[in-house]
């Protein structure tokens, strides 16, 4: 497979991924911020955080200069020029799949155009005035209607390991920020409670990363911190745990060394995120912030240096056969 191609495909996998983490973070937030309403401050603060929990917020301040829930939603869900929206991930994704439509199964194009040629559509006045819920909503089920039609049609090759090995990495990615955020503004409202806001605090986590259902269905009424955080960084069954995403990651770089050896080596690494998730959610109570901090600090770091790593691999290899 050229380089180039593998490469599409690898994003491919990120693109959809990331819009569908979005959507999900969006989705979780609005709803809950009815129980955080306070202070003008304090509601600023709750789309701050939204926007720092996917890895923004320095992109954001560059361009704006206040936070609020309008700004926020536009430039997460609309901003042409902000690389990581839903509509540029959307439109990224589509690119590379027309680009790659004898690759592919025509389901794919059928899917992810349709979601384009709809979001283009779409403005944040129209989210407002209908439902943001069912906004959300219906992104979700296109990324995950996408994702269905690649299990479903697409034969398990080349093709299909990159796009995995791109959706898996992102996942890990996100899932780490996301609860790297929960410790961050656990630490700004520690003068709260803990037990007034234990359950919430909990169930926000979960609901965030897609794991709210299975966490009940293991633990039942359990929502103690540490019990989320333990599912969610080490469970083998649970498909956004770091734990399964890892060891995705692992399979599917060994499953592409038929491409270049070099994948082989990069599986090491992914057994990296697996030691750092142990760790966090086996080790010391999460009241000891700091040290679960540094430990997801260090998960996101190792993500992104996995990234880079593939992409170079992409650029040398095309050099070489160019």
């Amino acid at each position: 497979m050229i380089n180039r191609l593998a490469e599409m495909l690898f994003w491919i996998g990120r693109y959809v991924e990331r819009a569908e983490n979005h959507a999900r973070l969006i989705d979780v937030n609005y709803h809950a911020r009815q129980e955080q309403l306070g202070s003008p401050h304090e509601r600023e603060y709750v789309w701050e955080r939204l926007v720092s929990a996917v890895g923004d917020i320095e992109r954001y301040k560059s361009s704006h200069t206040s936070v609020n829930e309008l700004k926020v939603l536009h430039f997460m869900t609309f901003e042409r020029s902000n690389p990581n929206s839903i509509f540029s991930c959307i439109q990224q994704a589509r690119n590379n799949v027309r680009a790659l439509r004898q690759l592919l199964p025509s389901e794919l194009w059928e899917i992810i155009n349709g979601a384009y040629l709809w979001l283009k559509e779409q403005t944040v006045s129209q989210v407002m005035l209908q439902s943001p819920y069912l906004f959300y909503q219906r992104l979700r089920e296109w990324t995950s209607l996408f994702n269905g039609a690649a299990d479903s049609a697409m034969v398990r090759g080349q093709e299909w390991n990159f796009i995995q090995l791109g959706k898996h990495l992102e996942r890990a990615e996100n899932t780490a920020r996301v609860v790297r955020a929960f410790y961050t503004n656990s630490l700004r409202d520690a003068s709260v409670p803990k037990e007034q806001h234990e359950h919430n605090r909990s169930a926000m986590l979960l609901k965030a990363l897609g794991a709210h259902e299975a966490y009940r269905k293991q633990y039942a009424t359990d929502m103690a911190s540490n019990t989320a955080i333990t599912f969610i960084m080490g469970n083998n069954e649970f498909p956004r745990s770091i734990t399964f995403a890892a060891a995705s990651l692992d399979h599917y770089l060994k499953a592409s060394v038929v491409m270049d050896p070099s994948f082989d080596g990069l599986a090491k690494q992914a057994n990296v995120l697996v030691a750092i998730s142990e760790r966090i959610g086996k080790g010391p109570e999460p009241d000891v912030y700091d040290n679960a901090r540094e430990g997801l600090n260090r998960l996101v770091a190792v993500c992104h240096q996995l990234g880079n790593a593939i992409s170079s691999l992409f650029y040398e290899a095309e050099l070489v056969g160019g």
